[in-house]
């Protein structure tokens, strides 16, 4: 695996210790906001804590439409949008997920 790939993993399997899966978050999106601290660094490894990323290579999350964001991680979700990395991270979103990690950085102050 490529050390990207390995990241992600390490990422999930830091989640799933902690318990954090997609059935955990079947309530909807303002379960999310409880449960942030757990998901959000999967996503910061890459893209920053505060949705900036700090590498060339990652898109800045923070201050992007969460209709936007939702669509690209239903997109990579359906296989409709690739990538070796995003995919697999979207792969066991659930749409209730989805919503509320847009809505998270979407509220963000976007980057300057």
């Amino acid at each position: 695996m490529t050390p990207i790939i390995w990241k992600a993993a390490a990422a999930w399997a830091a989640a799933a210790m902690l318990g954090t899966t997609s059935s955990a978050l079947a309530g909807g999106a303002t379960e999310l906001d409880e449960k942030v601290s757990t998901i959000v660094p999967m996503c910061a490894a890459c893209h920053g804590i505060d949705g900036v990323s700090s590498v060339g290579l990652y898109p800045n999350l923070a201050g992007q439409k969460p209709e936007y964001l939702a669509k690209q991680l239903e997109d990579f979700k359906a296989g409709r949008r690739k990538d070796t990395v995003m995919g697999p991270m979207a792969e066991p979103l659930d749409a209730a997920a989805i919503k509320a990690l847009a809505a998270h950085f979407g509220k963000m102050a976007a980057a300057r």
